[in-house]
């Protein structure tokens, strides 16, 4: 029976884990609980054309449109193709997504969708609602919660395994296998202000960069344009799915700030941040007008009970004070359409991935549905690998330099300032030059306590997003390259 180690228990690795557990010996390794991932935080839904009067083709369409046609047409068609089947069986075992009164599935609209294909369930709580179910089909796994995974395994240009740690009694620990599976999300918490959960700090992009993995497209950070904002911070997403309800962005003088853009408030999100951006340049405070959404708190119950937790006045204002922040990572490591790596037995899905379905700017809500296709993709691959031959090794541990890092907070602000929604070419190599007083790329990452791996992996990560956006001197979807000089606290 092949060993398969999968890192990450959010959408994507546990419905990996589903796939293989009949077949396989699984076991999921999670940095905290199982309820902590960027998954069980999804609002917007997951689209696919299930829709009489839609199609794959016209899904696609819009994908390649937002992703400014630099996605990879395969995966694009692969993800509409097989995305939608997927679903389907997921109905059929159980899954609950919301529908109408006459008992059809209710399909929802977000920016830059020709049509409306969006499901959801339970209002905006989908990612928690379609990860718990399918957490809920996990029987025959082996679980490892609070354990960080630190480096990779790798013999003879082949990954055999992953040194793991557990964050309670700080053991070091190997694990072998047959396959390793990356699905450890993004690289939010590299900003300030994010959507993320706490525990993305980028660690599968930075321990399969470190062990010479390719990695693709990391100029491209997608950055939502609403985030509840107060005080200057971020307090959890705003769903789109609210601007496709009707909510309209204003100002404090209720001024219709996409009013003379094309698409409107359901323009790209790229488009919408960098907006909203340089109207709060302006000196203009920003809210989303949801006069126009009667029964808000019935289709938006996980938004209410946020608004709520933080006393936002939403009842008698019809307003919610909102921001741009940190999203989604459109590049990542580096896979093919079954979801292997340039490593050999290395397999990464979800947003730690890049198989080019996303391109330049991910379409709203096809995160959810890439963690569905790129799994079972994944899990087609791993049934037919051979068994890996694994040498025991005795590594003797280097000497480690002492560690000289950035505060997260210093990281964070120079990050945001320079690879955030606006870039110009001064900034980007300023920051090049910040980071390089830093040792990180000199550091083993099993000889780091766990605040200073996180800002060692955000570290590495802050250097391949400074470095590709060097490398695109044109804009192209997300990644924005202003010709002006701007101030910078970075050098």
């Amino acid at each position: 029976m092949r060993k398969v180690i999968i890192i990450g228990a959010g959408l994507a690795g546990c419905y990996l884990a589903t796939q293989l557990q009949n077949t396989c010996d699984v076991t999921i390794v999670t940095k905290k609980s199982i309820q902590d991932s960027n998954s069980m935080l999804a609002q917007g839904g997951i689209a696919a054309s299930l829709d009489p009067g839609d199609s794959p083709a016209q899904h696609a369409a819009d994908t390649l449109a937002a992703g400014q046609y630099h996605n990879k047409p395969a995966a694009v068609n692969q993800l509409v193709a097989t995305g939608p089947k997927l679903i389907q069986h997921l109905i059929q075992d159980g899954m609950a997504f919301d529908r109408q009164s006459n008992g059809q599935l209710d399909f929802g609209l977000e920016g830059a969708h020709s049509h409306h294909r969006i499901l959801h369930a339970n209002g905006d709580r989908t990612g928690a609602a379609l990860t718990s179910f399918v957490q809920g089909e996990i029987h025959q796994v082996h679980w490892k919660p609070y354990s960080t995974a630190i480096d990779l395994q790798v013999q003879d240009n082949v990954c055999v395994g992953v040194i793991i740690r557990n964050d309670k009694n700080q053991a070091l620990e190997t694990l072998t296998s047959d396959a390793v599976v990356l699905a450890t999300g993004g690289l939010g918490n590299l900003f300030p202000l994010t959507t993320n959960n706490q525990t993305i700090t980028g660690d599968g992009i930075a321990i399969a960069a470190r062990a010479g993995a390719a990695i693709s497209d990391m100029a491209f950070v997608q950055f939502h344009p609403t985030l509840l904002s107060l005080h200057g911070k971020c307090y959890g997403l705003i769903t789109e799915a609210i601007r496709g309800s009707g909510a309209i962005l204003v100002d404090e003088n209720n001024h219709r700030i996409m009013a003379n853009v094309p698409k409107k408030d359901l323009a790209p999100r790229d488009v919408v941040a960098r907006h909203l951006k340089a109207w709060q340049e302006q000196g203009h405070q920003l809210f989303l007008d949801i006069s126009a959404i009667l029964d808000f708190t019935t289709r938006f119950p996980g938004v209410t009970e946020n608004l709520d937790n933080h006393h936002v006045p939403f009842r008698t204002t019809h307003r919610i004070p909102i921001q741009p922040g940190a999203h989604f990572v459109m590049g990542g490591i580096t896979t093919d359409l079954s979801a292997q790596t340039s490593i050999p037995h290395l397999f990464a899905i979800g947003e730690v991935a890049c198989n080019g379905v996303h391109g330049a700017n991910r379409l709203a809500s096809n995160s959810l549905l890439d963690c569905l296709v790129s799994a079972k993709k994944a899990a087609e691959a791993i049934q037919k690998i051979d068994a890996v031959t694994i040498i025991p090794q005795d590594t003797p541990a280097a000497p480690q330099p002492k560690p000289l890092l950035p505060s997260l907070t210093d990281l964070q602000q120079n990050a945001w300032q320079n690879l955030g929604v606006v870039r110009t070419k001064a900034g980007l190599t300023a920051f090049q030059n910040w980071l390089s007083q830093f040792n990180y790329q000199e550091l083993q990452p099993s000889q780091l306590n766990a605040t200073d791996l996180a800002i060692t992996n955000l570290c590495l990560c802050a250097s391949l997003i400074d470095k590709a956006a060097l490398a695109e001197p044109k804009s192209l979807g997300a990644h924005y390259i202003q010709e002006t000089t701007v101030k910078t606290q970075a050098g």
